[in-house]
């Protein structure tokens, strides 16, 4: 599989990849925590791309029922609600999924 699938596949599943530094972060939901390896096996071509877009790959979360962007969380920590429809205990691999 080649890096750009993997980066897709990830993403896709509401994953989150982003430059720290000189480091890679992520946060891999369960279902492609297998894909770990892939990352770092091909870390230097990873950076790249991670540079070329920007710094980070992520699905801007939104809400799982009404899709809107409007979600809030107290300091950013815990659990999203949703502003427009007032689903509330959405979690960031929820909110980051596409639909």
């Amino acid at each position: 599989m080649n890096l750009q699938s993997v980066v897709d596949q990830i993403v896709r599943a509401g994953g989150v990849l982003r430059i720290e530094g000189e480091r890679i972060r992520y946060l891999l939901p369960d279902d492609v925590a297998h894909l770990a390896g892939e990352l770092r096996e091909h870390k230097p071509e990873l950076m790249e791309l991670l540079r070329k877009a920007g710094g980070r790959f992520a699905v801007f979360p939104h809400c799982p029922r009404c899709a809107s962007y409007a979600l809030y969380r107290e300091n950013n920590i815990g659990l999203y609600e949703c502003q427009s429809c007032g689903v509330t205990g959405i979690e960031e691999s929820t909110a980051r999924r596409l639909q």
